[in-house]
């Protein structure tokens, strides 16, 4: 099965310094930029920190203009993210968008707010499938931290959004990176809660999203 492609590529540096990193990248289609992304980590000590602002660019705001602030805050354990709480909000399509979920003790997430409740009809996420999930942005931070500490991708996560749960799977790109770059290759796919007006299997298709280290 072919991959959706999700033209976004990452160029995660890994400073040594406990300070917060940041970067700019474009989402382009058909060689146009159509989204602006900006990142920041803070991935050093005890804690950890990502924050994502997105915003649509030139003609895609046109057909979905909107923003989105989201971050991510939580702790290692092992080396491995236990987030404590996940804050998404933005405005598409006039419609605002608001989610936070909050991780209890168990690592288990609950979703304190939801904003529409109900955005569209999608398939049910079973409730014995959320435990052990994390947002996508811890689950980021983690490949940040594996890379760093491995020099390899081979990783993944389970992720719950408030909506839709993903699994992450991690592994190398087989073409060569420029120089001694690590070049990452992270498919992300639904597992449920895709919207039903979509061909199942369709929706079911990994996104790919290219990340490189260095």
């Amino acid at each position: 099965m072919a991959l959706r492609v999700f033209p976004l590529l990452l160029l995660l540096a890994t400073p040594a310094a406990a300070e917060p990193w940041r970067a700019t990248d474009f989402i382009n289609a058909a060689g146009l930029p159509i989204a602006q992304v900006e990142l920041r980590f803070a991935l050093d000590g005890p804690g950890y920190s990502v924050e994502t602002r997105a915003r649509s660019l030139g003609v895609a705001r046109l057909f979905l203009r909107g923003e989105q602030v989201s971050r991510s805050e939580g702790r290692w354990a092992e080396g491995l993210p236990q987030p404590r709480v996940y804050v998404s909000e933005g405005n598409w399509r006039g419609v605002m968008r608001r989610t936070r979920l909050e991780y209890g003790p168990d690592g288990a997430p609950r979703v304190a707010v939801l904003t529409p409740a109900q955005d569209m009809p999608r398939s049910p996420v079973p409730a014995s499938a959320i435990p052990g999930t994390m947002d996508g942005l811890s689950a980021l931070a983690g490949l940040a931290r594996h890379v760093r500490e491995t020099s390899t991708c081979e990783t993944g996560a389970r992720g719950f959004d408030g909506r839709r749960l993903t699994q992450f799977a991690v592994a190398r790109d087989p073409a060569p990176a420029e120089g001694p770059r690590l070049r990452c290759v992270i498919e992300a796919r639904t597992l449920a809660g895709y919207a039903l007006d979509r061909d199942a299997a369709e929706a079911r298709e990994p996104l790919r999203i290219l990340a490189e280290f260095g």
